[in-house]
């Protein structure tokens, strides 16, 4: 009977600390918005250093018509021609960082080492989300330049964003001390 308390004793004080540790320290994902940017007084400095994720999977496309080939073999003229196809793959929740900073509240994010190739992300007109910027949009495809060279995105991802985690804490100082007394 002792053993059965002590057991369930230790369970309830482990659930116990469990859920302090829980719920004292919380990490939650925040889309990136201008009014949180000043909500939570966020520097340049210190957004230099938060890691950013994507929240859509990308693909960047780009085409460029490839070599034409004329050959007489055996009687005939073998035509060889075709395009050539360049692609980036983003898949969504890559880590990324903030390269830039730019007019009009936007960013340049790279999610690859190389930090010339990037992508811009602000607010739309009148916007508070940090959405993906292209130079156009057409179709629901984007037009960007990443790199030297222009792609194009996969279709709907207008509304691709990024977005941080924020991690929130709860600190209370405390100051106790006991009277000793006061003697007469």
């Amino acid at each position: 009977m002792a053993l059965s308390f002590k057991t369930s004793y230790m369970k309830r004080i482990l659930f116990s600390l469990i859920l302090f540790l829980g719920l004292s320290s919380c990490s939650s994902r925040l889309i990136m918005k201008q009014s949180e940017i000043e909500k939570f007084k966020l520097t340049e400095s210190i957004l230099s250093q938060v890691q950013l994720f994507n929240s859509h999977y990308l693909v960047l496309t780009r085409y460029e018509k490839g070599t034409e080939d004329q050959l007489a073999t055996k009687g005939k003229v073998n035509l060889s021609y075709g395009q050539e196809v360049d692609q980036v793959l983003i898949k969504d929740l890559t880590k990324g960082k903030i390269i830039k900073f730019m007019d009009g509240n936007r960013i340049a994010v790279a999610f690859e080492p190389d930090e010339s190739k990037y992508l811009i992300f602000g607010p739309n007109e009148g916007g508070d989300i940090y959405f993906l910027q292209a130079l156009s949009w057409e179709n629901s495809r984007g037009k960007i330049q990443y790199g030297d060279k222009i792609y194009y995105t996969n279709p709907d991802v207008s509304k691709c964003s990024v977005f941080y985690k924020l991690k929130k804490e709860y600190r209370q100082n405390k100051n106790v001390r006991t009277a000793k007394g006061n003697k007469v």
